[in-house]
């Protein structure tokens, strides 16, 4: 089941509040952006809780480490330029 943009937006003040939560605990790079694009990109893009009180508990449940854990395979894997865009050179 896909969230919609509408249900993505009636969750934001739960976006908002682990992203304070979190920079109360020293993560202060943890947007609630950030936290709505996890959600959105990978811990929800094929399936996400039926009921709306299971997607804020969700929420409230994430740790920094499952986010951080998204942003780095984000950055190791989505990050990637082809390989047409490489300049094969500069690695030999």
């Amino acid at each position: 089941m896909k969230v919609s943009k509408f249900e993505f937006l009636c969750l934001r003040p739960w976006f908002l509040s682990k992203s304070h939560s979190l920079k109360k605990q020293g993560y202060n790079g943890i947007e609630w952006q950030d936290i709505e694009e996890y959600y959105r990109e990978f811990a929800w893009k094929r399936e996400a809780p039926k009921k709306f009180s299971d997607r804020i508990k969700r929420v409230q449940q994430l740790h920094a480490n499952d986010y951080f854990d998204y942003a780095k395979l984000q950055a190791t894997v989505y990050d990637v330029p082809p390989l047409e865009e490489m300049n094969i050179k500069d690695l030999l």
